[in-house]
């Protein structure tokens, strides 16, 4: 009988944050992160992750000022 829990999704969970001082992070600091985010999350090949990857993917498209996906298939 399969288990009825849901695999665990870091990207679903609550982030713990605590408060500190403010540091100013640079455009291309968020594209690297995303970039490597998204490429270890494909890595894995979680189906359940998969909605929030293609969210990043338009935020870093929206980053580097590309227009959305659904215009280039057009």
């Amino acid at each position: 009988m399969r288990s009825r829990r849901t695999p665990h999704n870091t990207l679903d969970r609550p982030v713990v944050m605590h408060p500190g001082s403010r540091q100013h992070v640079s455009e291309s600091e968020v594209l690297q992160f995303l970039g490597q985010f998204i490429q270890e999350r494909e890595s894995e090949g979680d189906t359940d992750a998969s909605g929030a990857v293609a969210q990043l993917r338009r935020i870093e498209r929206d980053f580097k000022g590309l227009p959305p996906a659904v215009l280039d298939a057009q």
